[in-house]
């Protein structure tokens, strides 16, 4: 049956920015291996598949272009934003459990409260470095290499500028052997106090290895631990602006709004809609 389809740019200010995404409407039927074929056809780094809908709530499946995940950031955002209708708000049911994703009308910002992210082990400073390429001194000696737990999982590091976050480059031979000794399929989650806009307060870059792909334009889990991380090591309230993909031509905006709950907001630009046959 011909299924409708969205595509939409996540954590955008601008058209053709931030991180693509592909949302398949009335997916109930398809199977899990139909879902992974179509992600594959449409090459974004994930596709969503709404498998129920009722009122201001929807069942939804996120796929990547090598597995399923129990959650991710900028689909979960871009999906709600898609089938928000009139809504002030809306609740994706996802494997992770509810996430629940309000729309700020006058900013254009839609805010998702994300499931808990927990803060694991810190890991030394050297084995950080090498996974990004870079030497121990250019880590910013005073802030913690840390692993964050939010379904994906992820190795924060801080790096001193901007400068030298442009020049990391992932290293798969030591990123291999990490994942194989201590966590499968982490991801290298790099942050730098500089950024490229005035008004933003960190830059960041996401670098992993899935299907091929080395790096994400935006990634609304990553920085959802990024936001656990900055409150927890702060003992404040953290609200921020991070900026990341610029280095891949994708420049994304994410706000970061970290207290007692941890919200992540973005904005979100349709580009494409159509029909699968």
């Amino acid at each position: 049956m011909p299924r409708k389809i969205v595509t939409v740019d996540v954590f955008a200010e601008n058209k053709y920015a931030g991180n693509q995404l592909a949302v398949v409407l009335d997916a109930d039927g398809l199977t899990t291996e139909e879902m992974q074929a179509i992600t594959l056809e449409m090459n974004y780094s994930e596709t969503t598949f709404v498998v129920s809908k009722s009122n201001n709530r929807a069942g939804v499946r996120i796929f990547t272009l090598g597995s399923e995940l129990p959650f991710a950031g900028h689909p979960t955002i871009g999906t709600a934003w898609v089938l928000r209708g009139d809504s002030k708000s809306f609740t994706l049911a996802l494997q992770a459990g509810d996430v629940l994703v309000e729309f700020d009308e006058q900013t254009g910002i839609c805010w998702m409260t994300p499931p808990k992210a927990e803060l694991c082990e810190e890991v030394a400073a050297s084995i950080a470095a090498e996974l990004a390429g870079l030497s121990v001194e250019d880590l910013v000696a005073t802030m913690p290499s840390q692993v964050v737990n939010i379904g994906p999982c992820f190795l924060l590091i801080p790096v001193k500028d901007l400068a030298t976050l442009k020049r990391a480059r992932l290293n798969l031979e030591s990123l291999d052997s990490f994942q194989s000794e201590r966590h499968p399929e982490v991801g290298l989650f790099l942050f730098s106090p500089e950024a490229y806009s005035d008004d933003a307060d960190f830059s960041a870059r996401m670098l992993f290895s899935d299907a091929g792909l080395r790096e994400d334009p935006a990634t609304g889990s990553a920085n959802t631990g990024f936001a656990t991380y900055l409150h927890m090591h702060s003992g404040k309230a953290v609200q921020c602006i991070v900026e990341q993909g610029f280095e891949i031509g994708r420049p994304s905006r994410i706000y970061v709004d970290a207290d007692a709950t941890i919200r992540i907001g973005g904005k979100v630009i349709q580009v494409l809609q159509g029909t699968l046959v």
